[in-house]
């Protein structure tokens, strides 16, 4: 039995509402630690309303076409949400060896470095093996697997909630050396957050970080990845980038 072209007609026009409505309603669920800093992000009462970790997210969900909705979340329920997938697609500017294995990765494309500095005070490090058994600033719930490696039980981690906490410690003269990224080192160094005379920081890596995504998100890794060098060829990433440098 033939539909009239009355009847075809209304079809179409019902499944292309359905099918706008479909992209207008999908969102994407972007993670971001509770406890991140500036240049990442700044959050005010559970909202995140600037920094590079924003900016990205943003500009990733417009040439998705989704609306992005960002979640903040203790870093301990982190890596488990992301798995379950539920309201949570997206972790980016981190590193595969930062959290447990099962999770999508897109392609690396965010450049960073960590750094160690030191107090002016003590004997710089040319090598991690320096640090054997000394106090290092690190951040609580952050892992240093070049360190781990490197001193194993002669890593003296001491943690402080965040990089601008480990900096006031150094300041001090409480503790001689700390772990930061590059980005964050320099960013926090330029806007007066540090003001004290430090030896040339010791580059221990240098990386390019990537976004994870939820295995059981509705979002193909093969969509993040040509959003990723779309945003780049347009020139948008250092764009972004050169904002908070």
């Amino acid at each position: 039995m033939q539909r009239s072209p009355v009847v075809s007609g209304l079809l179409l026009l019902v499944m292309l509402f359905n099918t706008e409505r479909a992209l207008a309603q999908a969102k994407l669920h972007v993670l971001l630690d509770g406890s991140t800093e500036m240049p990442q992000a700044r959050i005010v009462e559970g909202r995140v309303v600037d920094g590079l970790s924003r900016d990205l997210g943003l500009q990733l969900g417009a040439r998705l076409k989704r609306e992005v909705v960002f979640r903040v979340l203790p870093r301990k329920r982190i890596a488990a949400e992301l798995m379950a997938g539920v309201e949570a697609d997206l972790l980016c500017n981190y590193l595969p060896e930062w959290l447990p294995k099962g999770l999508l990765w897109s392609q690396p494309f965010i450049p960073d470095a960590e750094l160690v500095i030191s107090a002016k005070a003590v004997t710089a490090p040319s090598a991690i093996s320096d640090l054997a058994d000394r106090s290092v600033g690190t951040v609580n719930g952050f892992v240093y697997p070049d360190f781990d490696r490197a001193l194993g039980a002669r890593f003296r981690r001491e943690d402080a909630p965040d990089a601008q906490a480990n900096l006031r410690k150094l300041r001090a003269g409480r503790m001689g050396h700390a772990i930061i990224g590059r980005t964050t080192f320099e960013y926090l160094v330029r806007r007066g957050h540090y003001k004290g005379e430090l030896h040339p920081p010791l580059e221990v890596s240098n990386y390019k970080t990537h976004c994870a995504l939820s295995p059981r998100s509705k979002l193909p890794l093969s969509e993040l990845n040509a959003a990723i060098t779309a945003l780049i060829d347009s020139g948008g990433l250092k764009r972004t980038l050169d904002t908070y440098r």
